[in-house]
């Protein structure tokens, strides 16, 4: 069975739109500027954001493994700081203050 195209589901579609791409999906990848004219107001990555954690993850693994410890892809590792600050350590311990 075909795939309904997203410029086709835009036009019935009443809004706001959301649409899903990725690299390798059925539905064929549309540029931006184009989606927005069609009325598409949220593009979301998931598949793409979750495959390339995959790839991070096995190579830092296989480091690990190799080496013990990560220290050969630390140029591509978020530094502590950072990760501290992404996932709010300070605000969550703050809390339990």
């Amino acid at each position: 069975m075909r795939q309904p195209s997203p410029i086709g589901v835009a036009a019935r579609a009443p809004q706001p739109k959301l649409i899903n791409m990725f690299h390798g999906g059925k539905t064929p990848l549309v540029p931006r500027d184009r989606l927005r004219e069609l009325g598409y107001r949220l593009i979301i990555v998931p598949s793409d954001l979750q495959r390339a954690a995959i790839t991070a993850v096995r190579r830092t693994l296989e480091a690990i493994n190799r080496d013990g410890d990560s220290g050969a892809v630390r140029e591509g590792l978020a530094s502590f700081a950072e990760r501290e600050r992404i996932v709010r350590t300070a605000e969550y311990l703050a809390i339990g203050s």
